[in-house]
């Protein structure tokens, strides 16, 4: 098998476990704050397992990339799939016997799976050039797609099969997820060795920074910024529409449905967000998402009903796509091969922490502000990206950064 042909099996294999890791996300986010709200002593407590989920991807994100470094990404991957197995099992056990710390022991468990899965993007573009990163990035972020589909039907068809233990067989889908996965992974061709091995010349000259070394610092700031600030808003409208939604019987299928919409809408543009990087350049794409926030936060202000939530949920779920597409392609521009784990550990560090912003402060900001009033947050954190955006620009171009050097000019 030639190298292109070992590429692009490893970019479907990924693709692979990056659906089956995003089924469990998404099986999360659909029950954790309706499953939080019955264990929970308190209501603020509601959403604080799904928060300390991403409190712990803050936490592992620096020490699991580092791990990569020394062990290589396959090790890593494998141990990642353990604890999700670990998750589904606690989790299954916490709600047969009611219990809300066997819930956040469950959420973390699935947190630290989740900090190794999200190694799966940036591990498609080992060895790969610069200029078709974007697409191997993209095209692993489309597993999402599948997750989109399956999670929420998983979720509630699980919750109908077992009346009266509410959506407890729900989280042994994490389980599930995490055997196939370790199985997957054992396949994956081309996983690359810990850093500290011997270098490939080859490899080392085909993973080359695009972006000048002068810039590469405020580069991979911008990138961090753009993916993270996609997520924190991402976090916190997606798991207040469950909240807002779910106001009565039969609303656990409503929730569903507005969840898968707004899932599909996340990753199905991942099929062409890489062309589209490669055509219009990062800043431009990264532009238009960052739009698609501020159309997303409109949409849904007027009020909670369906037909403004649901569509303020697609158009984020987009927005999302063509930030945290855009950051994680454009991040993997700014750094030499052998900064890769470093680098990208303080960017999943940063991303996630944004993340949990969103999740830990979506119950209390729903109390506090209501669904419209959290969505004008979105508006500033659109703004400050929209200003970086043009001061990059401003500043590639003053140090006479040529058109096709970089990307994004």
């Amino acid at each position: 098998m030639d190298d292109l042909a070992r590429q692009r099996l490893r970019v479907y294999l990924l693709a692979i476990c990056q659906a089956l890791f995003l089924t469990c996300a998404v099986a999360s986010v659909s029950v954790a704050a309706i499953v939080g709200a019955e264990l929970a002593p308190t209501p603020w407590m509601t959403t604080l397992p799904y928060g300390l989920q991403f409190a712990v991807v803050i936490l592992c994100a620096y020490p699991v990339s580092r791990l990569m470094g020394a062990v290589g990404r396959r090790p890593a991957f494998l141990l990642g799939a353990c604890f999700a197995m670990a998750a589904g099992v606690t989790g299954y056990l916490a709600i047969r016997g009611g219990s809300f710390a066997g819930l956040i022991l469950s959420h973390v468990l699935l947190g630290i799976f989740i900090t190794h899965a999200n190694y799966y993007r940036f591990a498609a573009t080992d060895g790969v050039e610069a200029a078709l990163r974007a697409r191997a990035v993209a095209l692993v972020t489309a597993g999402g797609v599948l997750a989109g589909i399956l999670a929420p039907l998983l979720t509630l068809e699980a919750g109908a099969l077992f009346e009266g233990q509410s959506f407890a067989h729900s989280y042994l889908i994490f389980s599930l997820a995490g055997v196939i996965t370790f199985l997957v992974m054992l396949g994956v061709p081309g996983l690359n060795a810990p850093a500290t091995s011997s270098a490939k010349p080859t490899a080392e000259r085909a993973e080359s920074p695009a972006v000048p070394s002068s810039m590469a610092g405020v580069g991979a700031f911008l990138a961090m910024y753009c993916a993270g600030a996609g997520y924190l808003v991402m976090n916190l409208l997606m798991v207040q529409s469950t909240l807002a939604l779910n106001t009565g019987p039969g609303s656990h299928a409503l929730v569903g449905v507005a969840i898968q919409l707004h899932v599909v809408a996340m990753f199905l543009p991942s099929f062409f967000t890489g062309r589209l990087l490669e055509r219009f350049g990062h800043t431009r794409v990264l532009g238009v998402g960052f739009l698609l926030l501020v159309l997303s936060a409109l949409t849904g202000m007027p009020g909670e009903a369906p037909f403004f939530v649901v569509p303020s949920l697609i158009l984020l779920g987009v927005a999302w796509n063509f930030l945290y597409v855009g950051g994680s392609a454009f991040l993997t521009l700014c750094h030499a091969p052998e900064r890769a784990h470093r680098v990208q550990g303080v960017n999943d560090t940063v991303v996630s922490g944004l993340a949990a912003v969103g999740a830990l402060g979506a119950g209390a900001l729903y109390h506090l502000l209501g669904w419209s009033g959290s969505l004008v947050l979105s508006l500033p954190v659109a703004g400050v990206g929209l200003a970086m955006l043009v001061y990059w620009q401003r500043a590639t171009a003053a140090s006479g950064i040529r058109k096709g050097e970089a990307p994004e000019s």
